[in-house]
């Protein structure tokens, strides 16, 4: 014999009634005699879900949003009792998955998502979830990332046992990875990408969307490639500013000038930061900015033309072993090594512009040395102007077919 079950009319009376009732009656919902009750507001707006969102019950949302399920699916519209609405706003216009990716209550949003809950609804200030996601991406995240820099592993421990703690970042990528739109708009104009902070998330998150509506996509991995031009230049924190400080000892240009003060160990190597440099331009030429690394003094003081002349560098006279690209030290590949004039990929000598110049040399000696009249034999008779021809012709010649110069004399080479 079960309990009678009272009538609330307000949203925080019926969340308590759940919350203390829900490991005795699973099918709580479905005894309320009126369903609608379930989604009551607050004065402020709240739902039993969006409070059980703000704090993280896990147990009472799961029985929210689908513990009614299959309690009476013979009778129409009996399967829908008792369930919450899930897309419900309150007077912020947030939903429950506002709010619980605000508090990175990561469970929960699990639940919300998997149950079709919309993504994409705007709050007051025009932000989705995936908004509110990025915004809360600090620069401890930010590291964690860059140690983390498998999505696959990102989205796999959402949700999982111990996983409340996972950062901002993870949820970003599980919701772009179930359809969060990253091209909506908030009142100032900003898509989720544009709060992004790190320019590899960013490529994440477009990897994760575009993964999702791709028919050949499948639970491989997704591992984040950093080499593009643009993204590299970039400061790893502000992402607005470019890259134009050097951290020693390890060599690595990773923020701006700006944010620089901000990081301890390197975002690249995680190696503690004893010094940092500003790069500035070349002391050479004055005209570019330094963009080599010498080795192993670590100094970023000239340009790759002026680099390329010196023996030792400039700033502490130290013989250079070894020269370290701008991109390089920023985590990109180094550029490949230019070949040698004459030598072909596989490194064999490449003989064709040689015999190319052979033969125009060839042309040229048959030009000079070939009758200007016949153009087949060679040139064996000469005229006082100067110039010449074969016998042949030259006998028949009243006048020089070059200076048109009476022929007075021939004479006969040997």
């Amino acid at each position: 014999m079960h309990a009678a079950i009272p009538t609330y009319t307000e949203s925080s009376s019926i969340y308590s009634f759940i919350y203390v009732s829900h490991k005795c009656y699973e099918n709580t919902l479905t005894k309320i005699p009126r369903h609608w009750i379930v989604d009551e507001k607050k004065d402020d707006g709240y739902t039993a879900l969006h409070l059980a969102a703000l704090n993280n019950h896990v147990e009472v949302a799961e029985l929210l949003v689908h513990q009614s399920r299959g309690s009476n699916s013979n009778i129409p519209n009996e399967e829908s009792k008792g369930k919450a609405n899930m897309d419900i706003q309150n007077v912020n216009l947030q939903t429950a998955l506002h709010l619980a990716v605000e508090r990175q209550h990561t469970q929960i949003v699990r639940l919300l998502v998997r149950e079709c809950c919309n993504l994409n609804i705007p709050d007051k200030d025009g932000d989705t979830p995936l908004h509110e996601a990025l915004r809360h991406h600090t620069l401890s995240q930010l590291r964690q990332l860059q140690d983390m820099q498998d999505v696959g592993k990102l989205l796999m421990g959402l949700g999982t046992p111990g996983a409340d703690k996972k950062s901002s970042a993870s949820i970003a990528c599980f919701l772009a990875a179930n359809g969060a739109d990253l091209n909506i708009k908030n009142k100032k104009g900003q898509t989720p990408l544009d709060l992004c902070p790190d320019p590899n998330l960013c490529k994440a998150l477009a990897k994760c969307h575009k993964e999702r509506h791709s028919p050949t996509s499948g639970p491989q991995n997704t591992v984040i490639i950093r080499n593009d031009q643009e993204s590299l230049q970039e400061c790893m924190v502000c992402s607005d500013l470019k890259r134009d400080t050097l951290f020693g000892p390890c060599g690595h240009v990773a923020t701006c000038s700006l944010c620089s003060p901000r990081v301890k160990k390197c975002l690249m190597c995680k190696e503690p930061v004893t010094s940092r440099h500003k790069i500035e331009e070349c002391v050479v030429c004055s005209d570019k900015k330094a963009s080599v690394l010498f080795m192993p003094c670590a100094h970023m003081c000239a340009c790759d033309g002026c680099a390329a002349l010196m023996k030792k560098c400039v700033q502490c006279r130290s013989s250079i072993d070894k020269l370290v690209p701008f991109i390089v030290c920023c985590g990109g590949n180094p550029p490949p090594a230019p070949q040698p004039p004459g030598i072909m990929n596989n490194g064999s000598r490449d003989t064709t512009k040689d015999v190319q110049k052979l033969q125009q040399q060839l042309q040229d000696i048959k030009d000079q040395t070939s009758c200007p009249v016949c153009m087949d034999r060679l040139k064996n008779m000469i005229f006082l102007c100067g110039h010449g021809t074969c016998q042949m012709c030259g006998d028949r010649m009243t006048e020089c077919p070059i200076c048109r110069k009476s022929v007075e004399k021939r004479i006969l080479l040997y």
